[in-house]
C-alpha cells in the first residue's frame, strides 16, 4: 500500500472549512473512484489540517494525482494556502482488535 499525506495551512478558519468541505466531496466522488482505499483528516489547529489517503499501490496514487489532485492543490495554493506533500510506501500498519469503526462514516 502507498500513502499520500498533505499538510494544509490556510489563511484563516473560514478558508480552511470551505476547502475541507470540497476535499471531503472530492474524496467521496473522485478519490474512491480512482482506487483510494482510505482517507483520514486531522485538524491540528483552526487553520491547519492534515489529510492522509491510502492507495493500493504507488501507481494508483500517482494516477489520481495527475487526474485531479494536482489541479485541486494548485487552486488551493492560489488562495494563499500553504501545501506540504509527503508520499511513501506503507511498511507497517497496526490496528487494535478493540477498535470500533462504526463510530466513523464509512462509504
Amino acid at each position: 500500500m502507498y500513502a499520500r499525506i498533505i499538510k494544509l495551512t490556510f489563511m484563516n478558519d473560514f478558508s480552511k472549512e470551505a476547502a475541507s468541505s470540497l476535499l471531503v466531496e472530492l474524496g467521496k466522488t473522485k478519490g474512491f473512484a480512482a482506487g483510494m482505499l482510505f482517507r483520514l483528516s486531522v485538524d491540528i489547529s483552526t487553520t491547519q489540517r492534515y489529510s492522509m489517503t491510502i492507495w493500493p499501490h504507488k501507481t494508483s496514487e500517482e494516477n489520481s494525482w495527475k487526474l485531479f489532485g494536482e489541479e485541486v492543490l494548485k487552486k488551493l495554493k492560489e488562495t494563499g494556502a500553504r501545501v506540504e506533500i509527503s508520499r511513501g510506501p506503507i511498511n507497517e500498519m497496526q490496528i487494535s482488535k478493540d477498535i470500533d469503526l462504526s463510530i466513523f462514516h464509512v462509504n
